[in-house]
């Protein structure tokens, strides 16, 4: 949480805030850095049709502290060098884990508020912020956001154990593939899509993954209390990049604030 869009307008936020060598860096290696504001959840997508272990792999790199995997990322960066597809992705990432880890706390605590899944409140949120930037929520294509290309495998399989440049391509054209599946402007294929997600059982989760048309009234209160969250994070993103960055430099330890879970 937040979903695909939200991550990346965040990352482009973020982006537009820093400066200097940084600034360079992710703008030269932009759709790196891209993909990597979606942090580990491109593990998520890799061949959904059933579980494995790439998926779980994702799951649990949410569920555990951070910490471990950016002390391993500074030493894939020291390796690639500071001007690389690497340390963009890596650049990316540090704003999805400062995004997630600064709304998952208000969005646990709205779910139980308003009796409305994790997922819902996502989607509603996108839709919020695509309606924001003048986008039509239902029409958007969220997969063109996504690059799934070998230039950017080779950048990302460095940073997770075990998983080669392969399956990174191919968890990012399964994400591509899906965001492209539920994209439903029409009534027809949103109709028929909302059906098959009713009665195929397992897959009613999915109705709350795709766009609908009716906003979700019960999750208007945390539209507006997760933007308050997605624009104060910006500063933290910004910092925290900053702070990784002169820990790099100096060999020093990364600061506490990645310490923390995404969740």
């Amino acid at each position: 949480m937040p979903a695909l869009y939200a991550h990346d307008r965040f990352g482009e936020k973020v982006s537009e805030k820093s400066d200097g060598e940084l600034k360079n860096i992710i703008f030269k290696y932009y759709n790196q850095y891209e993909v990597g504001l979606q942090g580990p959840d491109i593990l998520f997508f890799y061949r959904p049709y059933h579980g494995n272990d790439v998926a779980k792999y994702g799951n649990h790199l949410h569920a555990v502290s951070a910490l471990p995997f950016f002390e391993h990322a500074a030493k894939v960066v020291n390796h690639y060098g500071r001007d690389s597809a690497q340390y963009a992705y890596l650049l990316g990432f540090i704003c999805h884990y400062t995004l997630d880890s600064e709304c998952h706390p208000y969005v646990s605590e709205m779910m139980e508020k308003e009796h409305v899944s994790h997922l819902a409140i996502e989607s509603e949120f996108e839709k919020y912020l695509l309606k924001k930037d003048k986008q039509h929520p239902l029409a958007y294509r969220l997969d063109r956001l996504i690059t799934a290309d070998r230039e950017t495998a080779l950048a990302i399989a460095p940073f997770y154990e075990n998983i080669s440049p392969k399956t990174v391509k191919e968890s990012l054209q399964w994400l591509k593939l899906v965001k492209r599946f539920l994209r439903a402007p029409g009534a027809l294929k949103r109709g028929f899509l909302n059906l098959l997600f009713t009665v195929v059982p397992g897959f009613g989760f999915c109705k709350d993954l795709m766009h609908q048309k009716q906003d979700n009234s019960n999750c208007t209160e945390s539209n507006y209390g997760l933007y308050k969250r997605f624009r104060r994070a910006e500063d933290v993103a910004v910092r925290l990049m900053e702070s990784f960055d002169e820990s790099l430099k100096y060999g020093q330890d990364l600061e506490q604030r990645f310490n923390r879970t995404f969740e």
